[in-house]
């Protein structure tokens, strides 16, 4: 098993980074079941959220072992359709930039983490994802594929639910700033918006190693 390049590896934890901060239904649901029990079910909720993602981690890399071994040009397909994927992302951010967050949350923890996981596991975007965003940052030259894109999806998964961890603990503050100031919601979010761009160009007219 080979190692990415290391700026490639610090360029997609920088993605994974502004995905997860940026406030969406899985901030969400993590704001609503820590208000509503606590923060032990704020933070099941994180942790079925990150086992879930990692699920579709793992699905992935199977899932495209076969396709992707050997393949430079559907590696090259894969990285552009991710980087058109954070374009597309971008500019859906920027648009719903002033939108208010809201989910209904679990009071149990154990009910946390069922629906955290499930959430994600059921929900096909999380699939789309995955196959778009976590193939564009692997290289056929850094060993098997699968490796690649579990190693990735790790990451995501792990830096995502120890970031709603944090939201937990600090849901009530989080909560009332964000749903009593769309300034700030759309500041975030404009944050955000620019980043993907920035990365979606970047992988779009990356040149294959």
């Amino acid at each position: 098993m080979g190692f990415l390049p290391a700026e490639t590896f610090l360029l997609f934890l920088a993605g994974a980074l502004l995905l997860n901060i940026t406030p969406g239904p899985d901030m969400a649901f993590t704001l609503a079941s820590a208000v509503k029990g606590g923060v032990r079910a704020g933070i099941a909720s994180a942790v079925g959220i990150g086992a879930g993602s990692l699920a579709w981690a793992v699905a992935t890399g199977a899932g495209l072992a076969a396709l992707l071994a050997g393949s430079q040009n559907f590696l090259t397909v894969l990285r552009v359709a991710g980087g058109l994927y954070l374009i597309y992302l971008a500019i859906e951010t920027y648009r719903h930039r002033r939108a208010a967050i809201d989910a209904s949350g679990a009071g149990d923890p154990a009910a946390a983490f069922r629906a955290g996981f499930l959430t994600n596991l059921l929900n096909p975007k999380v699939g789309l994802f995955y196959i778009a965003f976590l193939p564009a940052f692997t290289s056929a030259e850094a060993g098997p594929v699968w490796s690649q894109v579990l190693m990735l999806g790790a990451a995501f998964s792990i830096s995502g639910a120890l970031i709603l961890m944090g939201v937990a603990l600090a849901a009530g503050g989080i909560r009332n700033r964000l749903a009593s100031s769309p300034p700030l919601r759309a500041r975030l979010r404009t944050v955000s918006a620019l980043a993907f761009g920035a990365l979606g160009l970047h992988l779009v007219f990356a040149r294959n190693p």
